[in-house]
């Protein structure tokens, strides 16, 4: 990606800082605006999330991979037009030390088809202090796993998938929860989004060690949702979102 280059703007009234395009390869570019827009829709979504009609917020971004799902998995379908498979089986081969795997079973978390390109996605979720200058170790783990041993392993199954697309771009995506152990505060919030490019520069700088990404992006989670609708004793200011897009791989049903 190299020089970290960011966008703030506004969308459906909600704060977004994204990072811009940096190659101009269709495949890219087509994964490129799949993550942008994952991440705009599921912002919208959890929206509902803060309901004055049922008098509750609970949020699923606060949660781990299977409550977050609540709001990613119709984002994504909506996206895909429903051409959408979750757990997908898949065979994974591995020769790298310490992972090594020939033919065991598994699932990748999402196959799906956008504008014309298959995905093979993988999802992982994790959690970061803004207040602090280190990135968990739970995180860069996670990373690593997803990128060194889960996509790296299905590379050769892949290439038996008989689908009629442009080819199938392996992807990572992983959804980061800024939290604080501080109660929300409008001093907190502004706080936060003073530190937000500090923030996803660390975060980069440490994740590209493993495996470099592609696009990294941050949601503000709105004032209302983060100062009068979060639990005491703790705060969630941002939803970020970090993916990899991986090389097109020309598979038996591809196009080209």
């Amino acid at each position: 990606m190299g020089t970290l280059k960011f966008r703030h703007t506004t969308i459906n009234s909600q704060e977004f800082l994204l990072s811009t395009k940096e190659k101009k390869e269709e495949s890219y570019l087509v994964a490129y605006n799949l993550v942008r827009n994952l991440l705009i829709g599921m912002a919208k979504r959890a929206r509902v999330f803060c309901s004055n009609k049922y008098d509750f917020a609970d949020y699923p971004f606060t949660y781990r991979e299977r409550q977050l799902d609540s709001i990613l998995l119709p984002e994504l379908s909506k996206l895909c037009n429903g051409y959408v498979f979750t757990e997908y089986p898949v065979t994974r081969n591995c020769k790298k030390k310490g992972l090594e795997a020939n033919n065991s079973k598994g699932r990748i978390d999402y196959w799906c088809i956008y504008k014309g390109y298959s995905f093979a996605i993988e999802l992982k979720h994790s959690y970061d202090n803004y207040n602090t200058e280190k990135t968990k170790e739970e995180t860069l783990r996670r990373w690593k796993t997803m990128n060194f041993y889960q996509l790296h392993s299905i590379k050769k199954e892949l290439k038996s998938f008989e689908e009629k697309t442009n080819g199938i771009i392996p992807l990572a995506l992983h959804f980061i929860t800024s939290e604080s152990s501080m109660e929300p505060t409008d001093e907190q919030r502004n706080e936060y989004k003073l530190r937000e490019r500090e923030t996803l520069t660390r975060l980069y700088n440490d994740l590209r060690h493993i495996s470099e990404p592609d696009f990294i992006s941050l949601w503000e989670i709105e004032r209302d949702m983060y100062v009068d609708y979060q639990p005491k004793g703790s705060s969630y200011p941002g939803l970020i979102l970090v993916s990899k897009f991986y090389d097109l791989i020309l598979h038996s049903g591809s196009k080209r």
